[in-house]
């Protein structure tokens, strides 16, 4: 699976805890349980006729006061663009004329040089004066430093360590830490699949850091009940991925498909529940027959204006 797209599936899988985890002024203030993905809208730029494809963009209703629906509009960029400000602006202003809603603008940059938690800006300026500034927050992963997320109670900020400044301990401690907290996390199997990935094939070790490292997980002390072996176990596909990355791909692209599919079901069900006040085993048995994104996005959507849970055609 090429890099920005892992990240791209990454977001919308992790989206609560990136806010959580980089922006927690703004995630404290969202409902979590309204959410709806539409970052497969395309725009028509009309005067080159090309089209355009925000990576992710959310539709999210505030706590505050009467629920407020809001777009939070995130992209990943693998490297930095000279253009790429502009592009940011322009997405700003296409979701703007299709929404009227406001909007958060974010992007994650996979690559050092930005400054890590920061903003940038497009300007415009005419005859000496400034017309226009846009500004949009950024995360730039490999600014940052690991030591600082790795023991997160976060999960998201375990696996993302293993793309930022490597640790003052070394990286065969990174690697060891993140494993063993990513282990204790009470997160889902399909999810602790994802960044386990993200960890084993970015914070790379020599074969003899390598083989040490899965000799402590093998013998070091029990995790909340878990043996190290168990640990190593679980993560075993994951070493196997720093020779056989192809193969292991595969397998954690269809790890993605399927949590992807099951973090849609619980958001839905609790959006039906709360709007419609029907009984969650029903729809929760209704959804589990819905395997496809494609009809859960549809879904998602279409609880927008459904005045009945009949209307909803599930």
């Amino acid at each position: 699976m090429p890099f920005d797209l892992l990240f791209k599936e990454l977001l919308r899988t992790f989206f609560r805890e990136f806010l959580e985890l980089f922006y927690p002024e703004i995630g404290i203030r969202l409902d979590f349980n309204r959410i709806s993905f539409l970052d497969k809208e395309l725009f028509t730029d009309l005067p080159e006729g090309s089209q355009r494809e925000p990576d992710i963009v959310a539709q999210v209703y505030t706590l505050e006061g009467e629920p407020e629906l809001i777009l939070l509009h995130i992209e990943v960029q693998t490297k930095r663009e000279p253009e790429f400000s502009y592009r940011m602006y322009e997405y700003y202003s296409m979701l703007w004329l299709r929404y009227k809603i406001p909007i958060f603008p974010a992007v994650l940059y996979l690559s050092p040089g930005a400054g890590g938690l920061t903003r940038e800006s497009y300007h415009t300026n005419l005859f000496g004066h400034e017309i226009l500034t846009f500004r949009y927050s950024v995360v730039c992963l490999p600014d940052l430093s690991a030591d600082d997320y790795l023991d997160s109670d976060n999960p998201l900020g375990t696996g993302l360590s293993a793309i930022m400044r490597p640790s003052q301990f070394g990286k065969l401690a990174q690697k060891y830490r993140s494993f063993v907290k990513l282990a204790e996390s009470p997160i889902d199997s399909a999810r602790k699949s994802l960044l386990a990935y993200l960890i084993a094939t970015n914070v790379i070790l020599n074969d003899n850091d390598e083989n040490e490292l899965k000799q402590r997980l093998k013998h070091d002390n029990p995790v909340e009940g878990n043996s190290m072996l168990d640990i190593e176990e679980l993560f075993r596909e994951h070493y196997k991925s720093i020779y056989e990355e192809r193969g292991l791909a595969k397998g954690i692209e269809q790890g993605i498909h399927e949590g992807l599919i099951q973090g849609e079901r619980k958001i839905l069900l609790n959006q039906i529940c709360a709007k419609y006040n029907v009984l969650s085993e029903m729809v929760a048995a209704k959804l589990e027959q819905l395997d496809s994104e494609e009809k859960l996005a549809m879904l998602s959507n279409r609880i927008l204006t459904a005045n009945t849970f009949d209307e909803l055609g599930i």
